[in-house]
């Protein structure tokens, strides 16, 4: 096992995570801090990456506004996807260089969320880009590398408003049903998922996870 840093954050806007998360990404490419786990939640926003189109969100702009949400193109792989109160999103800084492929990383995110559900038959999918019960989705990944560092991650429902789910297709599936821990029947207790999701990332990871605080290692960057 390899030391890493938990990062456990109760509600933070996603573009104030977004920058976070390039800086912790800069840090990391120069060594002043371990690969780190980040587990929080945001306020109601929809993303869509590389791959992604605005259109896969059902909502115009103003009836957007009018529900309190937002939409922005982002820097990760995938498409359209929702991060929101009563999902646990995780962002892992890793570390990729010296011979550690992506593609084990990202099956290592789809089965951490699926062990940490809790859910009989909950499973990472074939493509390993999100966690399934039957042919409902669970959780989402999408991820970027830029210089062998890895930023965003994944997003595990634990009990959101299905209206949210349902404004959007999801990741460019129409046919894949949302799902949550609540709607399967599981235990969507937000302190019960986060220490599972940890415990599982960092079994998979090789990570001896350890609370850090966040500004901690923000400080580190600017003392590398």
């Amino acid at each position: 096992m390899s030391p890493g840093a938990l990062v456990l954050t109760p509600r933070l806007g996603y573009l104030e995570a977004w920058a976070a998360q390039a800086r912790l990404a800069a840090a990391r490419r120069a060594g002043a801090i371990p690969d780190v786990v980040w587990i929080l939640e945001h306020d109601p926003v929809y993303t869509y990456g590389r791959h992604g189109r605005r259109a896969d969100l059902h909502l115009t702009d103003a009836e957007l506004a009018a529900r309190g949400g937002e939409c922005h193109p982002v820097d990760r792989g995938g498409q359209m996807t929702w991060h929101g109160p009563g999902q646990s999103v995780g962002y892992v800084i890793r570390d990729l260089r010296g011979g550690r492929r992506v593609r084990e990383f990202v099956r290592a995110l789809a089965e951490a969320m699926a062990e940490a559900s809790g859910v009989p038959g909950a499973r990472a999918g074939a493509d390993a880009m999100g966690c399934f019960v039957g042919d409902r989705k669970l959780g989402s990944v999408g991820i970027r590398v830029d210089r062998g560092v890895t930023t965003h991650g994944l997003a595990l429902n634990r009990d959101p408003d299905p209206a949210w789910l349902l404004a959007m297709t999801a990741c460019g599936a129409p046919d894949v049903p949302p799902t949550s821990i609540a709607a399967e029947g599981g235990d969507p207790d937000r302190v019960r998922v986060d220490a599972a999701l940890a415990a599982a990332l960092g079994e998979r990871l090789g990570l001896d996870l350890g609370p850090v605080a966040l500004d901690h290692l923000l400080a580190a960057r600017r003392a590398a």
